[in-house]
């Protein structure tokens, strides 16, 4: 069974939609779920999760680029991704503190034990000049009309 968006979901789709990385991140995070607003099992949407935390760990979000590397590293392509499961965890850990930094710097570690020193030279050099970009919103907003 798909995920179809109803109610509150479909809200929060629209707030993604229009770049808030908040909206975004919860996006990727219910995409990646296994479970319903009900418990029931359902397909996960890997592809899906990791479109919507991309476009929030863009725009800056620790708790979004701590969960895009989680799933690069995880994924089929791990071993590929590396320095970008790295440079990720990286940016991450510069924002997060307390359990959610220390989730970001175990899975740095896991990641760069296994890399090489210029693999993990590469993702310092990529996180070091690295800059938030904000999303531009796909919809208008609409201004107050004045009468």
């Amino acid at each position: 069974m798909r995920r179809q968006f109803i109610g509150p979901e479909k809200r929060l789709l629209a707030a993604a939609e229009n770049g808030d990385a908040n909206a975004q991140f919860n996006l990727g995070v219910l995409c990646d779920s296994r479970f319903d607003s009900n418990d029931r099992s359902i397909e996960g949407n890997r592809a899906e999760a990791l479109k919507w935390l991309l476009r929030a760990a863009k725009q800056g979000l620790s708790r979004a680029q701590s969960r895009l590397a989680e799933l690069y590293a995880e994924g089929p392509d791990a071993p590929k991704n590396c320095v970008k499961t790295a440079f990720w965890f990286q940016l991450a850990m510069a924002n997060l503190t307390g359990a959610y930094r220390q989730t970001a710097q175990s899975g740095y570690d896991r990641v760069t034990a296994l890399m090489t020193p210029s693999q993990i030279a590469k993702a310092q050099r990529a996180a070091s000049v690295w800059q938030p970009t904000r999303q531009e919103t796909s919809a208008p907003i609409a201004s107050p009309r004045s009468r």
